[in-house]
C-alpha cells in the first residue's frame, strides 16, 4: 500500500501529539505539552479537524487544525486554522508537506469551509501552494521597572479559565473589528511560552468594562489582548507591568488598544508578518482578509 492522506481519526491523537511535541515542544527546551497549551485543538472530539500521510500504518507527515467562525461587518466566515505543520526528519525533501496541505485543502472545500489560515516564517514554502501573506499583527516590547507598590486601581484578577465567558464575549462583540467566536474551552488556551494566563478585568457592562488576557513564564509579561473602554486602559497595564521586567504585547495594528498603546506605554512595535490565508470557497476572496486578524491567543 502506498501512502494515505487522510483526516485524523480519536485513536490517532496520541501518537501525532507524541510526534508533535517533540518537534515544537521538548526539541525547542520547553516542557508543557501541545496538549496541555492547546486543549480544544490536541482532544479526540476535534481529531477530524487535523490531517495526516501515513505509509503501512506509519505517520510520515501531520498537521493540527481547529475551526472557528470569523465575524467582520455582520457577514459570517466559516475557517480552518492550521498548526504544527511537521514531517518526520528523515522524510522530507520527498514533498510530504506540501501533498498533505493540498489534500487536507480539497478536503475542507468538500466540506464548505471559507478559508484557511496558518502562521510561518516561511512564507515562500506556503506562497507556491496557493497561500496568501496578509496580516496586521504587531508585536510590541518593553523593559519595565518592577513595582510591588499596590496601585489602589480596581482591577480584578482571575486564571483565564475561571473567567465569565459569555461576559467577555459581549465585550469582545462591543469593542472587536474582526471578531474569532470562541467557546469557554477556548479560554483554556496556554500559548507558549507562558505557564499560566490570567484574566484582568475593570469596570461592568460591555459598554464600559475593559478585560486583559495576560500570559506570564515566570520572567516575562505576555498582554495577550487589551479589549473594552479606552477609560479602563491605564488600570490594566499598570496591573500587566507589575512585577515584571520585560513586557511584550501583541495587537492588531490600527485598533483602540494598540493606538492607546502607542500613545501611553514604553512599547516598542514591529509588524509580525506571520498570516498566511488560503481562499476556499466561491464566495472568499484574498481581498477580504486585508482587514482581518485573528488574536494571538486564539492561534494554534
Amino acid at each position: 500500500m502506498g501512502i494515505v492522506a487522510r483526516a485524523a481519526v480519536p485513536a490517532d491523537m496520541e501518537r501525532m501529539v507524541s510526534l508533535l511535541d517533540q518537534q515544537f515542544v521538548f526539541g525547542k527546551g520547553r516542557r508543557t505539552s501541545l496538549a496541555q497549551c492547546f486543549p480544544a485543538t490536541y482532544c479526540a472530539a476535534n481529531a477530524g479537524n487535523s490531517f495526516l500521510l501515513e505509509e503501512r500504518g506509519e505517520l510520515l507527515s501531520c498537521h493540527a487544525g481547529k475551526r472557528f467562525d470569523l465575524v467582520r461587518e455582520a457577514a459570517r466566515w466559516q475557517g480552518l486554522m492550521i498548526g504544527a505543520v511537521y514531517t518526520r526528519p528523515e522524510r522530507r525533501a520527498e514533498g510530504l508537506a506540501s501533498r498533505l496541505l493540498e489534500e487536507s485543502a480539497e478536503n475542507l472545500r468538500q466540506a464548505g469551509i471559507d478559508f484557511a489560515v496558518l502562521w510561518t516564517d516561511q512564507p515562500e514554502f506556503y506562497a507556491r501552494l496557493g497561500w496568501h501573506l496578509a496580516d496586521k499583527g504587531v508585536l510590541g516590547e518593553c523593559e519595565n521597572r518592577p513595582s510591588s507598590a499596590e496601585s489602589g486601581n480596581k482591577v480584578s484578577r482571575t486564571p483565564a479559565h475561571a473567567g465569565d465567558f459569555a461576559y467577555l464575549e459581549r465585550i469582545r462583540r462591543r469593542w472587536c473589528g474582526s471578531l474569532t467566536m470562541r467557546q469557554a474551552n477556548d479560554y483554556r488556551q496556554l500559548p507558549p511560552p507562558a505557564t499560566a494566563v490570567e484574566l484582568l478585568t475593570r469596570g461592568e457592562g460591555a459598554e464600559h468594562a475593559t478585560y486583559a488576557l495576560v500570559g506570564n513564564d515566570g520572567v516575562m509579561r505576555i498582554l495577550y489582548e487589551l479589549i473594552g473602554h479606552p477609560d479602563g486602559f491605564p488600570a490594566l497595564w499598570a496591573e500587566v507591568c507589575r512585577g515584571y521586567k520585560r513586557i511584550l504585547a501583541n495587537d492588531d495594528n490600527g485598533s483602540v488598544s494598540h493606538r492607546w498603546l502607542a500613545q501611553n506605554t514604553g512599547l516598542v512595535w514591529r509588524e509580525k508578518p506571520l498570516a498566511m490565508w488560503l481562499p476556499l470557497s466561491t464566495k472568499m476572496e484574498i481581498a477580504h482578509v486585508t482587514d482581518w486578524y485573528v488574536p494571538y491567543f486564539d492561534r494554534i
